[in-house]
């Protein structure tokens, strides 16, 4: 990546999105909003072609990081043709705008592109989704990569600072402060993510000048009932309220892989340190979320 490089940011206001937009301070960036933007920002829906190509043909980016995405599993089972216009058929314009334009694609996929069978997944173990949502990454992840510069990042778990207040913790402890029993599985492994962490290491990855697949995660592998303990602890909420249950019996829509925790090594190696353990992470959130 240049010094200071032209990036097209994708999707500035979700979890991904927000913290990069924040960790490419020093960048020449235009962020996209799909609703209402703030200052400097460029109001964008990905599922519009025309406008897509528009917004990259006059950005002209040498970087485009696309961190827009349907993430709810359930909802891409449920809704495969309505979810995909955004997951895949989005993310095939934006490859074919980067390619021609011969700037560096980034995108996001999940640990969800695995069956969990293996507990410990290498960039190059073998793909096998068993549900919608990890079909649809595959996709993208092969879109980005036919491109010839993609930056890949595999993550698990991502938690942090945002507004909606949608991710897993942000459940976990409102349920909690709220008295509430929450239902958590018992049987799957995941590898929390820092969102901060997260994105600080995708743009030491492009100024580095890395490409194609890294799983961009925690250090810890852990269950995610661990997790749950772990962030009642934090925040000093009842732990008794978090209620252990097999994944068979939450009623989901989409089958869930149980064993898919990420190998960092790669991250490690390239970057020289690992991304920022899970507990030390959460501390830094709670302290943040004065709500």
């Amino acid at each position: 990546m240049a010094d200071p490089s032209n990036v097209l940011l994708i999707g500035a206001a979700g979890l991904v999105g927000s913290h990069l937009r924040d960790a490419l301070s020093g960048e020449q960036v235009t962020p996209t909003f799909h609703g209402p933007p703030p200052d400097g920002g460029i109001r964008l829906d990905i599922t519009d072609h025309a406008a897509v190509r528009r917004t990259i043909r006059e950005t002209k980016p040498d970087v485009i990081v696309l961190a827009a995405a349907v993430a709810y599993v359930e909802r891409c089972e449920r809704e495969p043709q309505a979810t995909r216009l955004v997951n895949v058929e989005a993310p095939r314009v934006i490859a074919a705008e980067s390619r021609a334009l011969g700037a560096q694609l980034v995108v996001f996929s999940s640990e969800y592109v695995f069956d969990g069978t293996a507990g410990r997944y290498t960039e190059d173990a073998e793909r096998h989704p068993i549900n919608e949502y990890g079909r649809q990454k595959v996709e993208l992840e092969d879109l980005a990569l036919e491109t010839g510069r993609a930056l890949v990042c595999r993550t698990s778990g991502v938690f942090g600072v945002e507004p909606r207040r949608k991710n897993f913790v942000y459940q976990l402890v409102d349920r909690l402060r709220a008295g509430q029993p929450f239902d958590v599985a018992s049987d799957q492994l995941i590898t929390p993510t820092y969102a901060p962490a997260l994105a600080h290491a995708v743009v030491a990855l492009l100024r580095l000048g890395h490409h194609g697949i890294v799983h961009v995660a925690g250090p810890r592998i852990m269950r995610r009932t661990e997790f749950a303990q772990l962030v009642a602890e934090t925040y000093g909420l009842p732990t008794s309220l978090i209620r252990p249950r097999p994944t068979a019996e939450l009623g989901f829509a989409a089958a869930r892989p149980l064993r898919c925790g990420l190998d960092v090594k790669k991250v490690r190696d390239v970057l020289g340190a690992d991304l920022m353990a899970p507990d030390v992470g959460l501390a830094e959130f709670a302290r943040s979320d004065t709500s």
